[in-house]
């Protein structure tokens, strides 16, 4: 819903820029963005997503316009919720995807001997 929401006050008018939201929207479901963002969040990278696919700008003037949305000194999630999305859609490496993105990090102290971000991973790399 804020997705449409988003584009209509956007005044995008390509109909094919709110159908590719809408498609990195559903891919953000395959991972564990949902519990980890909030929703308006998820639907400005979607937008963003789309808009860059389209070559479509938006407004950066007189702010940003996704701090319109969501507020500002939110661009660290927008750039770590887009590179989520990104690797989800990428069919490339589907091994590695898996490790850093289906990976539950543990809760121990030291770090777990299968955490991607691990040695034992960058060695193998």
């Amino acid at each position: 819903k804020f997705i449409l929401y988003f584009i209509r006050v956007l005044e995008i008018e390509k109909k094919e820029v709110a159908q590719d939201a809408w498609n990195y929207c559903n891919d953000s479901c395959r991972i564990d963005l949902c519990v980890r963002y909030e929703p308006e969040v998820i639907a400005c990278t979607a937008i963003l997503l789309a808009c860059s696919d389209h070559n479509v700008e938006l407004p950066h003037i007189p702010r940003p316009w996704w701090e319109t949305f969501i507020g500002s000194s939110r661009n660290m999630d927008l750039s770590n919720v887009s590179n989520a999305i990104l690797a989800v859609v990428d069919e490339k490496d589907l091994d590695n995807r898996r490790a850093k993105y289906a990976f539950v990090p543990s809760l121990l102290e030291e770090p777990s001997f299968n955490d991607p971000d691990s040695y034992i991973w960058s060695v193998a790399d």
